[in-house]
């Protein structure tokens, strides 16, 4: 069997300079899910000229047709047509990513086992208004779209899917008989079921057929298809799978608890035994083995071996390289840097192009300065550092191992192993001059009054 997508509709109730498929689900557009429920077979995309360079780069393996004119699926189903060499084939609409591949598995068992010419897979809705009526009677099937159909038509609630099966033959033989003698004046791909003898229907869950045409509708599938998504960790805690967003493709370990309002996107993978904590938002990262992720932390592009602590509030940006045992504190960010085993960075801190030994302490408000308005510079620091508070380190620099920076010091040049490191202005007491001031100031803002 071959599969033939139709996404060349315009879009128009979605009101966005986007085509529908496009439209983001958990992370990937809305075709790749319908792709996916395909992907066993040889695929064609039916596509507008707008959209057939982008659809061609997201989709490499499959045949991509134009649809010149947006005279209908009907139309649609005739520029791939010509195309399909199997004996039959399967036809799905794009904006359809809830429909699963036990689907269409089920519907070619049945099209086979009953030798028909076409198989439509319908569902039963309680409010089925905008879909298509299935009429069954001595003559076989028919399907009444909801702009043609009677009030009494209009009552029924077995509805088309929009997902058939049919024999070549019978197709390519049938499908020039279409007319557009409809009020859309459009070639309906539902005409062509009533020139078969040989059809039947195939009940699926409704949740499985339903389309995308508005926002609406973009919102309920996103809805279903996270729980979908969720449902399948087993071994995974969600404290509140109703408001954590876990993107298609995420992997979570055995026994990690994910807490509410968390976001994992594209390639994140989790491992065992973590705790990602309320609000934090991680994208195309990879955390290791027993990692607490503190409340409202931003990851992005990382990794993050096992046993360590982030945040709360941290941000760690992109090329991040986050060794065992490391803490990474409150309002620290970390961008391209290495922090090696047992490293510390509790809070207030910037670390960037920068690669940090074993067991560094870097002390609150440190800041590598590595910008010098051209070009990023590097730091390197030591095994066994320690970097005392507001300390700047003005790169490119070295601290070698075992060293000590007090604080308040702005290093500027190399430092050598077991140094350590002064930059302070002298301090100077000036005793009673408070007491002075306040007595001159207290004089003048008396003779003001006065």
């Amino acid at each position: 069997m071959e599969a033939v997508v139709l996404a060349a509709g315009k879009s128009t109730r979605m009101k966005s300079e986007t085509s529908k498929i496009f439209h983001h689900i958990c992370g990937k557009p809305v075709i790749f899910y319908v792709l996916e429920a395909v992907k066993e077979y040889k695929t064609h995309i039916v596509v507008n000229r707008r959209d057939i360079d982008s659809v061609k780069k997201m989709f490499k393996n499959s045949d991509v047709h134009i649809q010149e004119e947006p005279n209908g699926t009907g139309g649609g189903l005739k520029a791939a047509l010509g195309f399909i060499k199997s004996e039959y084939f399967v036809v799905v609409n794009g904006d359809t990513p809830l429909i699963r591949q036990e689907d269409i598995k089920q519907a070619e068992e049945t099209f086979k086992y009953k030798d028909l010419d076409c198989l439509v897979m319908t569902s039963y809705l309680e409010n089925p208004y905008g879909y298509g009526r299935i009429i069954k009677n001595k003559d076989g099937v028919k399907i009444i779209e909801e702009k043609d159909a009677d009030d009494e038509t209009k009552k029924i609630k077995e509805i088309n899917s929009g997902i058939y099966i049919f024999n070549t033959d019978f197709a390519k033989e049938n499908i020039i008989k279409i007319m557009n003698n409809n009020k859309s004046r459009e070639y309906y791909l539902t005409d062509l079921v009533q020139f078969s003898e040989k059809t039947d229907t195939l009940i699926i869950d409704k949740e499985n057929v339903m389309g995308i045409n508005t926002r609406a509708q973009l919102y309920e599938a996103r809805k279903m298809m996270q729980m979908r998504i969720i449902e399948n960790f087993d071994s995974v805690t969600f404290i509140s799978p109703e408001s954590t967003h876990v993107n298609y493709g995420v992997e979570i370990g055995k026994d990690s608890v994910i807490f509410p309002n968390v976001h994992l996107r594209n390639k994140t993978r989790i491992g065992k035994s973590c705790i990602v904590d309320t609000g934090s938002v991680i994208c195309d990262s990879i955390i290791r083995d027993n990692v607490h992720i503190e409340p409202y932390c931003v990851i992005e592009a990382s990794l993050i071996d096992s046993n360590s602590q982030i945040g709360p509030f941290a941000h760690l940006r992109p090329q991040s390289d986050i060794k065992e045992n490391v803490k990474i504190g409150n309002f620290v960010e970390v961008k391209k840097s290495t922090l090696s085993k047992g490293t510390k960075a509790s809070h207030l801190s910037y670390i960037g192009d920068a690669e940090l030994g074993e067991d560094v302490n870097v002390g609150c408000g440190t800041i590598t300065c590595n910008y010098d308005g051209y070009k990023k510079n590097k730091t390197i620091i030591g095994d066994r550092v320690f970097i005392g508070s507001d300390t700047q380190l003005v790169a490119p620099v070295t601290v070698e191992h075992d060293s000590l920076i007090a604080a308040g010091t702005t290093v500027t040049k190399y430092v050598e192993p077991y140094s350590l490191v002064l930059s302070r202005v002298p301090q100077v007491n000036k005793e009673g001059w408070v007491k002075k001031y306040r007595e001159i100031m207290e004089k003048k803002c008396k003779s003001k009054k006065d």
